[in-house]
């Protein structure tokens, strides 16, 4: 059995099948062994613990949880391992401030080896744009945490070095947040070794303190990828909300009928760290404009004139909602700003855009203040110097109401007589997401044509999944036309573009899923996986 822990406390298993569904535990068993055998042959000694973090699949909710909107993905399989040993100090330090040296080897050989030293009251270097960054920024915010929290003190054993081998299934640039997994199981080995309640991590502090890691890399994430890696549960999905502070509740899809997701991945990369200027921050910024000029004309009648524009503002999109009716439940306010876009004109022309000049007009504003209060140290490059504010605040409001209407479907299933219809309901949700995601956020990409083969094969909703610009692609569908679809997507998508691809590699490409548990801590590697 796990080891007792709170409802919030990081999970402890002892064996896999509390971590993987039945049917993956013999393939993850033997994974897991290499891993160990390998960490002995790469440092002539034994791990001591295994940090896991998994992927997620987000199956409604695209690019609102940095507005503050709530999202509704799932943890999956595929995930990030570290395998880690610690060579700790006989005696307790003195000072903490001293070079501790980390060595971390990743066995996939497209990364190189990382070595670096830190001491816990100082910053680790980050911004050379590769693997390694996410790594960094985990030690980094985790010992700012430790440290301002006086977790970390001068009485605690510090490491003397300490070396990580890592392991990850998680493609990069897929879309299934591969920098989640990083920086989540990094975050979690950081605390697990200088903490001294090793057995006591609040999952809600993990997820915190990864989402903070991301964002130091230079990617302004909402948290949604970083909370799914978490708090993910076996066979739920999540419905998570970030305001006032992080709150999940698990949802179960209907017994009947058997429905299935299949994760298709484009394999067309999406780095966010490589194109953010372009794409995800770009994004982020156009929302900060609407939300910006939304308060102009929304809230001219009760907001405070007197304060700095940082105070008088809404920090996001949510809070205008919620300060535009204060007295309506939150879908409810959000289709009556949602009502109100076709009067706003200051957002621009949906089909022409705005320049900066005009947006500068607009806001009312110079080029100094936007770069202090819109831009806030991201650099963006919209691509004919033209913003869409109009467009991208329509997508995310329509995008939050229908994560409301999918979570309410799935709690008011009275009976299985309903099932058929809440099924065939979230699925035709996911496809009015696909579309407002190619037409109003513009994240789509052609090679996602996979989704009109899957749709024209028997799935009932399907849609990009994570930041978009290609990565994959998500498909509700019934369990006996998993086989079908996979097998179609293969012959007509992926044989036709990828023709060199091996057995394995289509495997990994394309497969069914179910929501999976989420990070957790092996720590009793004596004995035999299973």
């Amino acid at each position: 059995m796990a080891a007792a822990a709170a409802v919030d406390e990081v999970l402890l298993p002892s064996s896999l099948d509390q971590v993987y569904t039945q049917a993956s535990v013999k393939n993850q068993s033997r994974r897991w062994s290499h891993l160990v055998e390998t960490f002995k042959n790469s440092f002539s000694l034994s791990p001591q613990f295994i940090a896991r973090a998994p992927g997620r699949v987000n199956i409604i909710g695209e690019h609102i949880d940095y507005c503050g909107f709530s999202v509704l993905p799932s943890a999956i399989e595929p995930d990030l391992l570290i395998a880690a040993a610690v060579e700790l100090d006989d005696e307790p330090t003195k000072s903490i401030d001293r070079s501790i040296q980390v060595q971390a080897i990743n066995l996939n050989p497209s990364y190189p080896e990382v070595a670096f030293k830190y001491d816990p009251s100082s910053k680790i270097p980050i911004g050379n744009g590769g693997w390694s960054d996410y790594l960094k920024s985990a030690f980094n915010t985790s010992l700012d945490h430790l440290i301002s929290s006086s977790t970390l003190e001068e009485s605690t054993k510090l490491p003397k070095s300490i070396k990580f081998l890592i392991d990850g299934t998680v493609p990069a640039g897929s879309g299934l947040s591969s920098s989640a997994a990083i920086t989540t199981a990094s975050v979690l080995a950081v605390l697990y070794i200088h903490s001294s309640t090793k057995l006591q991590i609040p999952k809600t502090l993990v997820a915190s303190l990864a989402i903070a890691a991301e964002q130091a890399c230079g990617v302004s994430v909402g948290g949604m990828d970083q909370t799914a890696s978490v708090f993910g549960q076996p066979d739920k999905l999540l419905h998570i909300e970030f305001t006032p502070t992080i709150k999940v509740v698990p949802l179960e899809l209907p017994s009947l009928p058997s429905t299935t997701f299949i994760i298709a991945n484009s394999l067309v990369t999406s780095k966010k760290l490589d194109s953010a200027k372009e794409q995800y921050n770009l994004r982020v910024v156009e929302c900060r404009i609407a939300t910006r000029i939304l308060t102009d004309k929304l809230l001219k009648n009760t907001r405070d004139d007197s304060k700095e524009s940082t105070q008088k503002y809404p920090k996001d999109l949510r809070e205008l909602v919620e300060l535009y009716s204060p007295n309506q439940s939150i879908p409810k306010a959000i289709q009556l700003v949602l009502d109100t876009l076709p009067e706003v004109k200051l957002l621009g022309d949906p089909s022409q855009g705005l320049n900066l000049e005009s947006i500068l007009q607009n806001l009312g504003i110079n080029r100094h203040q936007f770069d202090a209060e819109i831009l806030k140290g991201m650099v963006v490059e919209p691509r004919g110097g033209t913003y869409k504010p109009y467009n991208r605040v329509r997508h995310v409001l329509t995008e939050a109401l229908r994560v409301y209407k999918f979570r309410e479907l799935l709690e008011k299933k009275k009976s299985d007589n309903d099932s058929e219809e809440v099924i065939l309901s979230i699925g035709k949700l996911m496809n009015e997401s696909q579309i407002s995601c190619q037409q109003d956020y513009e994240c789509s990409c052609a090679e996602l044509e996979m989704i009109t083969i899957s749709k024209s094969n028997g799935s009932l909703g399907s849609r990009l999944t994570g930041a978009g610009w290609g990565g994959s692609s998500v498909h509700l569908v019934r369990d006996k036309d998993v086989s079908k679809i996979i097998e179609t997507l293969k012959s007509e998508y992926y044989v036709s573009k990828f023709p060199h691809l091996s057995s394995q590699e289509l495997v990994d490409a394309c497969f069914a899923t179910k929501p999976e548990g989420g990070a957790c801590l092996f720590t009793d590697l004596t004995t035999p996986f299973s």
